[in-house]
Parts: C-alpha cells; structure tokens; sequence
C-alpha cells in the first residue's frame, strides 16, 4: 500500500510539473505559484515520509514494522 502510495505520489509530482511549465508558459505566475506550493508539499512531506518508512522496512522487516506501529 505504502509502495502505491509512493507511485501516486510521483505520479502526482509531474503532473504538477507539467501543470507549472504550461502556466508559466500562458505567464500564469500566481497558479504556477499555487502549484509550486503542493509540489513542495508533495516533495517534502508526503513522497519523503513515504520513502522513509519503505526503507525502514526494507531494514527491519514488515513483522518488525507493523509491530513499532501499533505501539
């Protein structure tokens, strides 16, 4: 699920690249703004918290993670 979640996220990720290339090209800087805004989001929250705990459970295992979670 986390992995799905990730993809989402990268997919997410280009479409709001290439939402931010055609505003910049129609010279649509407040939307293009707005957008770098959830790029951010996207970038530093969501898809960085979710390669983290991916990691963690390549190192750890599933058991082992789904276990610190329910504590």
């Amino acid at each position: 699920m986390l992995r799905k979640d990730l993809y989402t996220e990268y997919a997410v990720r280009e479409h709001l690249k290439d939402a931010m290339a055609l505003c910049e090209r129609h010279r649509d800087y407040v939307s293009r703004d707005m957008l770098l805004a959830q790029l951010r989001d996207t970038e530093e929250d969501h898809a960085y918290w979710l390669e983290q705990q991916i990691g963690l459970i390549d190192k750890i295992g599933l058991p082992n993670y789904l276990q610190s979670q329910s504590q």
